[in-house]
């Protein structure tokens, strides 16, 4: 009950801490996700979900019957694949501006992992980490496809049905990996990279309920770092996660191995996921992965570090969503 008195206390004004936010990720562990189901279902109630029809967007026409039929996908595994891929011309834009716009790149300063304080463009980047990171997101008015993504209707839409309330975008996320093949470091340190990149299996838990979306920008194979994950462990925490944080994966495989699946696709795949389940990137065995990640959640009760803008960008979807991009938008 812990989640939801302090939920309740969230909503009526106090704000996030850091107790509270590690309290909830403690109760989804050990209340087996009761307390924090209890707290979606009344914030169920008190930001109730918006009427929305139908949308058109990157899935093209969507029906509220379409979006019922993608989210129960997603309440079955915990995943869903949209069967459309992205427009080339908007695949190929966002990879140029992710290529060229200032990135961070992962380094280890003895047993501390942390982007570096420098930026680099992508493109000049030499082979001295796995991942690299737009951090600035004051960058993202430089492409017009990755804003015109952010506010996509069929995003919302699905969001919407998913959370069962008016979804807040609150991460949007650019970030290339590579393969640790070129890079010179010992076997130690490329662990802490592989833990800080997600690259061990493990749960997201910053907001009560979310719901992501990955685009991939590159075309993604099981050599090239695709997503990981443990179907229906969404649904309820499995027995064998005792504790929270990173799990091996010979672990998983042992427990769970016949629900582990690898999802591929081409440049321009989307795909929705309910993270809270066990998943993580694959680690690459050559070449490079891009991602465009977008993140929908139910209430910013949570990780009171996040979101940290500063940065506001101009809002052109309909009036009455706008509260859905308050954190990045201004009218």
């Amino acid at each position: 009950m812990g989640t939801l008195k302090n939920f309740l206390r969230y909503h009526f004004g106090k704000p996030n801490n850091e107790r509270t936010y590690l309290e909830m990720r403690h109760d989804y562990v050990h209340s087996k996700r009761r307390s924090v189901d209890m707290a979606c279902k009344v914030n169920g109630f008190l930001n109730p979900k918006f009427k929305i029809k139908s949308s058109h967007g990157i899935a093209g026409d969507l029906c509220n019957a379409e979006a019922d039929r993608i989210c129960d996908q997603i309440k079955s595994n915990g995943y869903y694949i949209f069967p459309n891929l992205l427009n080339k011309a908007i695949v190929d834009e966002l990879k140029t501006f992710a290529s060229t716009a200032p990135v961070h790149y992962l380094i280890a300063e003895g047993d501390n992992i942390s982007y570096s304080k420098e930026s680099v463009k992508y493109i000049e980047a030499n082979e001295i980490s796995n991942r690299y990171q737009i951090l600035d997101i004051s960058h993202f008015r430089h492409s017009k496809a990755a804003l015109d993504i952010a506010m996509d209707a069929n995003l919302l839409h699905v969001a919407n049905n998913y959370l069962g309330a008016k979804p807040i975008l609150d991460l949007i996320i650019f970030w290339w990996s590579r393969s640790f093949q070129n890079v010179n470091i010992e076997e130690t340190t490329k662990e802490l990279l592989k833990n800080r990149s997600a690259q061990l299996f493990h749960f997201d838990m910053d907001r009560l309920k979310f719901l992501k979306f990955f685009i991939y920008l590159t075309d993604v194979n099981t050599r090239t770092g695709p997503h990981v994950y443990v179907r229906n462990t969404h649904q309820k925490i499995p027995a064998y996660i005792k504790k929270d944080g990173r799990y091996a994966d010979d672990f998983i495989n042992k427990e769970d191995g016949a629900n582990v699946v690898e999802i591929n696709g081409k440049a321009g795949s989307v795909i929705a996921v309910d993270t809270r389940g066990l998943h993580k990137g694959k680690e690459l065995e050559d070449g490079e992965r891009l991602i465009f990640q977008l993140e929908f959640a139910n209430s910013l009760f949570g990780n009171p570090q996040l979101p940290g803008i500063s940065e506001k960008f101009k809002y052109t979807g309909p009036s009455e969503y706008f509260e859905s991009y308050r954190q990045f938008c201004a009218k």
